[in-house]
């Protein structure tokens, strides 16, 4: 009895059909032509002697087989991209795939001033995903997604295993539209509780937030009730918000230069009236890191350091 040998073409064939459950989707994916998609399915159905899909004019559907096979193809495939990202990662080959997960606030940050500067990244693809931070975070540490490679976030990982690299500390304050500024007028944090602020999901305890401010001429933080009519899970939607005047928003300032500049947004207090956080990159020891990883983890905190040095040489915004 001949030994049944499969070819990995053929098993990425039979998984791209099943995620599509379609041979036309899956031939437009491949840049084949349909008829020979089918014509793999079907050697491939013949070759083991069993249905792997049920086909009608209409539909295209797993087998019972089917459904237990897939596991099995899938693990196969890639395991088969892991020994080509293992051989590319020993030659440093810039090849295989980066993950990198942050809060939307930095994950949006990257998309628009850093990413596009990374022009030596070969055949290396970037995945961007959210993580943004719940409420346990801060205090217990934050939680190192499976298939992360690299975490730009604003706490320590739960995990002390992992290495967190402080990045830059940056200021978090409290920002108004002018036109909102105008008619509430506010002068200090105390204040906050007299007026409408836009809160973040994650950090709602018992329908408010608490905002922190360094107290002026020390290093005392001192915890502030707000509480406001809109809820946010994120901070992006919650600055748009504030920007169509509907609140007072707790954002950092470095990210919010040009609103500042075309006025879109004002500081409510002086600079003192701050709450000072570290940006930090969370990721595994070395030893036990991809090349590709290192490498695109090194060219990214390069280029944040670059801005970082550029936005001190800045002159301040003027205070409003």
């Amino acid at each position: 009895m001949n030994k049944l040998q499969l070819k990995p073409r053929d098993l990425k064939i039979i998984s791209l059909i099943s995620a599509t459950k379609s041979i036309s989707q899956t031939a437009v994916i491949l840049g084949m032509a349909q008829a020979n998609v089918s014509k793999y399915l079907s050697d491939f159905e013949s070759k083991i002697g069993l249905k792997v899909f049920e086909r009608t004019t209409r539909s295209l559907a797993l087998t019972p087989f089917g459904e237990s096979l897939m596991p099995y193809v899938d693990a196969t495939l890639n395991d088969a991209r892991k020994l080509v990202n293992f051989i590319a990662d020993y030659k440093q080959e810039k090849s295989g795939q980066v993950s990198i997960y942050a809060p939307v606030g930095i994950i949006s940050y990257l998309s628009r001033s850093v990413i596009h500067q990374l022009t030596d990244i070969g055949d290396i693809s970037i995945k961007l995903k959210t993580c943004n931070l719940d409420r346990e975070a801060f205090y217990e540490g934050v939680e190192f997604p499976d298939d992360c490679d690299v975490l730009i976030t604003y706490t320590k990982p739960k995990d002390e295993s992992l290495i967190a690299s402080r990045i830059t500390q940056y200021s978090v304050t409290a920002f108004a539209s002018p036109e909102y500024l105008s008619k509430n007028p506010i002068h200090s944090p105390s204040e906050l509780e007299n007026h409408s602020c836009i809160l973040i999901d994650s950090m709602m305890i018992d329908d408010s937030n608490i905002w922190k401010f360094n107290t002026p001429g020390n290093n005392d933080v001192t915890d502030y009730k707000v509480s406001g009519k809109y809820i946010c899970d994120n901070t992006q939607t919650a600055l748009e918000l504030a920007r169509n005047g509907l609140g007072i928003v707790f954002a950092p300032e470095e990210s919010l230069q040009k609103d500042i500049a075309e006025n879109k947004l004002a500081l409510c207090f002086p600079h003192q009236a701050e709450w000072w956080l570290d940006l930090v990159a969370i990721y595994r020891k070395r030893e036990y890191q991809p090349w590709r990883v290192q490498y695109i983890l090194d060219e990214i905190l390069k280029i944040i350091h670059q801005q970082i040095e550029q936005a001190a040489h800045r002159p301040p915004a003027p205070d409003c």
